[in-house]
């Protein structure tokens, strides 16, 4: 196998360093503010179909969504606490969750599908019912410092991805509501495509200079060249990070309770969900490493020596795209700026 040539890097290469060192994944992603509150009324009136004669006793925001908005409720004759999820971003994504989910019920951890409302109601747009699930983020653990208890909970991670990458599609593309294939505009496309079409977006290039576009177009082109086409279409997360898989201790064992929030789930090679996994991820500062490629060894992946270069290039569109939405703000882009040169410049993983 040749390898990679790597372009060389511009005399202003310093001006998109990762320093100051990002503190955590998704620094400067914020959502507007905590849902608004949801009266009880409203909760029944919305959930009506589902609750029967049952009635709510309190319901209340949930914190940590920058989409949709998710509240915790719980019924006056039980203690069981559920979530109300509302699909702001995407109604189209509601079903297409509760599809995934129900897929993946039986060897993933993942919340239950009680109930679904896929027309909404009351003014709201389509709506979920989900089983609500005890624990704390794999990203607010790594804040509290404690490295065995980090390590634990990645390995399991890595072993969690590998059972997810075990439901196979026939090629890549978009999952519709009834997850079959939608490839869109992008069929066929391979990476160098995706990456040169959004390049071309005059929001990009508004954000990106022309120095770093070439780097970018350069250094896909090598990488692509390299390891040529994925070929294996899987299912995936689609938003793989420390704040989306929810981690509880069990039996002296720091282990994963669920992965949360599927609706960006496509199909592809798992290697985006390890990109997107250690996207902050870097040599002198390790996160998830090398616990979380481990578990993912140990769940049946099989990781070559060249994976990081792979998780690396097959992260890049969703970086890209996200650059080429015009909403997106500038805290987010400053971030994504420096994601992206610390990828084509291999300061990452």
């Amino acid at each position: 196998m040749r390898r990679l040539s790597q372009p060389a890097a511009p005399p202003n290469r310093a001006q998109y360093s990762m320093r100051p060192p990002i503190r955590d994944e998704k620094s400067g992603w914020k959502a507007a503010g905590p849902p608004p509150p949801l009266t009880i009324e409203t909760a029944e009136s919305l959930l009506a179909h589902w609750l029967g004669s049952r009635r709510i006793l309190d319901v209340r925001p949930l914190d940590g969504g920058l989409m949709n908005r998710n509240y915790r409720f719980v019924l006056a004759d039980s203690p069981e606490k559920f979530v109300l999820r509302i699909f702001d971003r995407d109604p189209a994504a509601c079903a297409k969750e509760a599809a995934v989910l129900t897929l993946v019920r039986d060897d993933v951890p993942a919340p239950e599908v009680l109930h679904i409302e896929p027309n909404g109601g009351e003014g709201f747009p389509p709506l979920l019912v989900l089983s609500f699930i005890d624990g704390v983020s794999l990203r607010d653990l790594k804040s509290r410092g404690d490295v065995r208890s980090i390590a634990e909970a990645a390995h399991d991670a890595g072993r969690v991805l590998a059972r997810i990458a075990r439901h196979a599609f026939d090629r890549s593309g978009l999952l519709t509501p009834t997850l079959e294939i939608d490839s869109g505009d992008f069929e066929g496309a391979t990476i160098c495509d995706m990456i040169d079409r959004f390049a071309r977006s005059s929001v990009f290039r508004r954000r990106i200079d022309a120095e770093l576009i070439r780097h970018l177009t350069a250094w896909t082109r090598a990488s692509e060249e390299q390891f040529g086409v994925f070929p294996d279409a899987a299912l995936v997360h689609g938003d793989f990070n420390s704040a989306n898989i929810f981690v509880r201790e069990e039996r002296d064992r720091w282990v994963v309770a669920a992965i949360l929030d599927w609706e960006f789930t496509f199909a592809g090679p798992v290697w985006c969900d390890i990109g997107n996994m250690l996207r902050y991820e870097r040599r002198d500062r390790p996160r998830f490493e090398p616990y979380f490629s481990r578990g993912c060894i140990d769940g049946g992946l099989l990781l070559a020596d060249d994976w990081r270069q792979r998780a690396r290039l097959a992260d890049l569109p969703a970086l890209c795209e996200l650059l080429t939405r015009d909403a997106v703000p500038e805290t987010v882009v400053d971030e994504l700026r420096g994601l992206l040169a610390a990828t084509v410049y291999s300061e990452g993983i």
